[in-house]
């Protein structure tokens, strides 16, 4: 049962980030979700936390990256991702599972970052400290 929720929390979040990506091209922060399968605090919080940034990033300020630290494989491809958007070398030193990082989209600099156990509100609250770290 365990293994089944894990797995559906992961595709979740995947599909959550991915979408958000997609139609964020032009976001100004950039979180970068740092998740695993064998992580206690994304399997009980993961699906929640994502719904929580996504109920409150509706002007798409922020684009959502999943970081899948679960193996070598999933490591590597989101590697590939994180590079792609030119994050590969300043999310390397935040290896935390659970966290969500965020960036400034342009410089690459880490703005603040939160656990996804924190309550819907203080997730909401981090979206609002990521966006004041543009100014």
């Amino acid at each position: 049962m365990k293994t089944t929720k894990s797995i559906l929390v992961s595709l979740v979040l995947v599909l959550l980030v991915s979408v958000s990506a997609m139609a964020q091209s032009g976001a100004k922060v950039i979180a970068v979700i740092n998740n695993a399968n064998w992580c206690s605090v994304c399997q009980k919080n993961g699906e929640r936390a994502m719904a929580a940034f996504m109920a409150n990033n509706k002007d798409g300020a922020i684009q959502f990256v999943a970081n899948d630290l679960t193996n070598d494989d999933t490591k590597k491809k989101s590697s590939e991702e994180l590079k792609k958007l030119g994050l590969d070398q300043a999310i390397s030193e935040y290896k935390g599972t659970g966290v969500a990082y965020f960036f400034n989209s342009q410089t690459k600099v880490l703005i603040s970052k939160v656990s996804v156990a924190e309550s819907d509100q203080e997730l909401a609250e981090a979206l609002v400290t990521a966006r004041k770290g543009l100014k």
